[in-house]
C-alpha cells in the first residue's frame, strides 16, 4: 500500500515496510540566486546604523529636555539670573529645533510646543545684533 502526501512544494511517499521518500521537483534544485544576498545585508547594515543615529538624537533630545526642566524650576524658583534665563531660552530653543528637525511635532503636547515657542522667540530677539 503507497500514500503520497503533498507538503507545499514537496511530497511524501510512504510504503508499508520502506522508509519514507521525500520527492523534491527538479525546478526547486536549480540555485538562482544565493539565499541570502550581499545587497540585502547592506540593506540591514544601513537600517541599523540609521536606527542608532535616531536613538543618539533621541537620548540627546531626552537630556536636553531634562536640562531645560531643571533651568525652568530654578527660574520659577526665584534663580532669575540673566545667565538662568540665557541658558533656559537656548535650550528651548535647542529643544524645538531638533524637534522640528526630525519631525516629532505630533509626539508632543500643544503647550509643551507652545511654552518651547514662547522661550524660542525671546531667543531670537536677544540673538538680533543692534545697529
Amino acid at each position: 500500500m503507497k500514500k503520497l502526501f503533498l507538503l507545499g512544494c514537496f511530497s511524501i511517499s510512504l510504503c508499508l515496510g520502506e522508509s519514507p521518500t521525500l520527492i523534491v521537483p527538479d525546478a526547486l534544485l536549480i540555485e538562482t540566486r544565493p539565499l541570502l544576498d550581499d545587497d540585502e545585508i547592506k540593506i540591514v547594515d544601513k537600517l541599523i546604523r540609521v536606527t542608532q543615529e535616531q536613538l543618539r538624537k533621541q537620548e540627546q533630545l531626552r537630556e536636553l529636555m531634562l536640562f531645560f526642566q531643571k533651568h525652568k524650576e530654578e527660574f520659577i524658583q526665584g534663580n532669575q539670573s540673566k545667565a538662568q534665563a540665557s541658558r533656559l531660552v537656548r535650550t528651548a530653543r535647542q529643544i524645538q529645533e531638533m524637534i522640528q528637525e526630525n519631525h516629532l511635532e505630533h509626539l508632543f503636547a500643544k503647550d509643551y510646543l507652545d511654552e518651547l515657542q514662547f522661550f524660542s522667540s525671546i531667543a531670537g530677539k536677544t540673538s538680533l545684533s543692534r545697529p
